[in-house]
């Protein structure tokens, strides 16, 4: 999962704010190699914060071997941006 992700535009601060607001995170905390495990996140929390990413912009998020590989904030951006870029299509 080396993809270089880009976490500056409106999709990524996007994504963000729902991690900060589902995961109640300390938004400077948030960085793209911060771990769900740095950020205190459990596995209830990235449900919230799926679901509110799926509210947000439309998109259904299945929970697959893809979702199982998230292991930072970068990795987020990354799923959630090939989602929705296979939903527009």
């Amino acid at each position: 999962m080396s993809e270089v992700v880009d976490m500056t535009g409106p999709l990524a601060e996007g994504i963000i704010e729902v991690i900060v607001r589902e995961g109640m995170v300390d938004p400077g905390k948030i960085s793209p190699t911060a771990s769900l495990e740095d950020l205190g996140l459990q596995s209830i929390d990235m449900v919230m914060i799926l679901n509110g990413i799926e509210e947000k912009f439309g998109i259904y998020v299945p929970m697959d071997e893809t979702v199982q590989e998230i292991r930072n904030v970068s990795d987020v951006v990354r799923v959630v941006s090939k989602l929705i870029a296979a939903n527009a299509k």
